[in-house]
């Protein structure tokens, strides 16, 4: 649906070059929730004003629907831009104008109908939760709500993708929940293709299903949330993810913890994700290979409903290659993601 070829953005002033993004490459597909996220002046919000060519981006390709809307004429650009709606951190509603007038204003502008404009604010107003608000203005609805016009009137056109700029950054957390689940049934119901900009990791985590992480200015990597969630691979990324789950040990507890008899036992920390967390792994071990299992810690969160966590197990038996057959088990039969810990609380190995 969207595919980003080496996108590059450059400003130039007297004296410097101040790089936005560089070279960045990315494909969105069709009827996905994609986010991007990062830190302040990681160059998110210009890359998403450059997908509908707000800024014009300085080398790279943006590729909607197969056509490269870089390349268009101002006209063509023009009709482009009706396939994408656009959501604001600050709402930018025109305050003289009541809400159905709002969200009537694309529809003034694309030349439909009275009546055309009325069937259709009404059926947006509907979706939106607002149908009771049509004639209030602006300045008479809580933040939640103006977001929610906001929405309505991005989606006037039929839009086929919908950009999302921190649309929910200027919001409470209560608030920001019930955007995201409407956000979450307008993808349902219309198939509609969303990129959402944020710098909250709890967005990314509610609502997307794919995510590229943005840090100065070129991407730090990207793929599937459950994926990211679970195994992140750059320092900005678990540092995001840090704020909203506890996916990683203490490193007060791997300090301290130790095998009481490292002959016969073994401290191993047990990933787990999905199907595998509903598993009676610690009983099995002790059933099927006569091992002791002491549960020191552990944690358990969902990313859109699959389940993910971390367990440290001390085992330990009269026979250390039981051990290791019971080690194997989990990792070929139970499918989980074992680590063996040195007393020090440092990774000796890993299945």
């Amino acid at each position: 649906m969207i595919k980003i070829n080496n996108l590059t953005k450059i400003y130039q002033s007297k004296d410097k070059q101040v790089v936005a993004f560089d070279n960045i490459n990315l494909d969105i597909g069709e009827g996905e929730i994609f986010g991007v996220i990062g830190p302040s002046g990681a160059g998110k919000s210009t890359l998403i004003r450059c997908l509908n060519l707000l800024e014009e981006p300085t080398a790279g390709e943006v590729i909607i629907d197969g056509q490269d809307i870089t390349k268009l004429s101002t006209y063509k650009l023009r009709e482009a831009r009706k396939e994408m709606g656009m959501i604001f951190q600050r709402f930018n509603l025109l305050k003289s104008r009541t809400v159905a007038d709002n969200v009537a204003f694309p529809l003034e502008i694309a030349g439909k109908t009275k009546r055309e404009i009325t069937i259709k604010v009404a059926e947006l107003l509907e979706l939106v939760g607002l149908a009771d608000k049509a004639n209030n203005y602006p300045s008479q609805l809580s933040g939640g709500q103006q977001q929610r016009v906001g929405i309505a009137r991005a989606l006037a056109n039929d839009p086929k993708v919908l950009l999302c700029d921190e649309a929910t950054s200027a919001l409470d957390p209560e608030t920001t929940h019930s955007i995201l689940e409407l956000l979450k049934k307008i993808n349902d119901k219309l198939g509609i293709t969303i990129v959402i900009i944020t710098h909250e990791m709890e967005v990314i985590k509610e609502i997307c299903t794919k995510v590229a992480v943005l840090d100065k200015g070129t991407i730090a990597e990207h793929g599937d949330v459950i994926d990211i969630f679970t195994n992140p691979q750059a320092e900005v990324t678990k540092r995001f993810i840090e704020r909203v789950i506890n996916a990683n040990v203490p490193e007060e507890l791997l300090s301290r913890v130790t095998v009481a008899n490292p002959d016969k036992g073994r401290l191993v920390k047990v990933s787990f994700i999905g199907e595998s967390a509903a598993k009676p792994m610690v009983s099995e071990l002790v059933h099927n290979f006569a091992i002791d299992a002491n549960i020191l810690y552990g944690n358990i969160d969902k990313i859109q409903g699959t389940p993910f966590g971390t367990l440290i197990i001390e085992l330990t038996c009269e026979n250390p290659s039981i051990i290791e057959d019971g080690i194997n088990y989990l990792v070929e039969e139970l499918e989980v993601k074992v680590e063996v810990i040195e007393n020090e609380g440092s990774v000796l190995s890993s299945n």
